[in-house]
């Protein structure tokens, strides 16, 4: 069983959201568990466009993720807390960082199956895999549906 879970979530892709939610209601075993959810946001990683950087327009995506997380799950189980949080950076570096901040007891997050590309990139989950502080599910995505 599991009491603190942290998903993180790609909000591009919120049809996988409440798989996840599931899959992480299941590890706690009907136990009390704290549900984590997380967006990164990568739009300012690579900061090409930092002197004409708009703070308000940067507080305005914020603003609208987190309000787009709160409407992501309704139901859940009455054992579960949830919170959402909201980073900015790089995917997997925030993902791991804020699984070591919160000591995660696992994460749980979704994968597409791996193609040619990723090979040679490698994702985030693999990433996530290799250096994290706790265990991590990982859930496969169908993307045949894409």
């Amino acid at each position: 069983m599991y009491r603190n879970i942290l998903i993180p979530l790609d909000l591009s892709h919120t049809e996988h959201v409440s798989e996840l939610a599931q899959v992480a209601t299941r590890l706690a075993a009907g136990h009390p568990a704290q549900l984590n959810l997380l967006y990164v946001d990568q739009s300012f990683v690579h900061r090409a466009g930092d002197p004409q950087f708009d703070r308000d327009l940067h507080e305005q995506h914020r603003r609208e993720a987190l309000l787009q997380m709160e409407n992501l799950l309704s139901d859940l189980a009455d054992n579960i807390q949830l919170k959402n949080l909201y980073r900015h950076g790089t995917a997997h570096d925030e993902i791991l960082e804020t699984a070591t901040q919160m000591q995660s007891d696992v994460i749980v997050m979704m994968a597409s199956k791996p193609g040619i590309s990723r090979y040679f990139i490698g994702s985030n989950a693999e990433r996530v895999v290799r250096h994290a502080p706790c265990s991590v599910f990982i859930v496969r995505a169908d993307d045949s549906a894409n």
